[in-house]
């Protein structure tokens, strides 16, 4: 018998962190485009040096922005 994969629940999303974006679309399992869209749509990023950062509040403002469309 095989055997089962652990029930692994992706770590929540944290208001008050600063995530990288690599970081922060490994929690989302979101890749380099649906990033990119995001960030088309309004999810507030911050760039400092060569890196982007994303806040953990503005990653939750975004979801309920879009909550919060007619479209959606």
């Amino acid at each position: 018998m095989k055997p089962s994969a652990p029930n692994h629940q992706p770590d929540p999303i944290r208001g008050d962190v600063v995530y990288t974006l690599p970081h922060a679309a490994r929690l989302l399992n979101w890749g380099r485009r649906a990033m990119q869209q995001a960030q088309r749509d309004g999810l507030r990023t911050v760039l400092y040096g060569r890196n982007k950062y994303v806040r953990g509040q503005a990653i939750l403002d975004f979801f309920e922005m879009l909550e919060g469309r007619d479209d959606a």
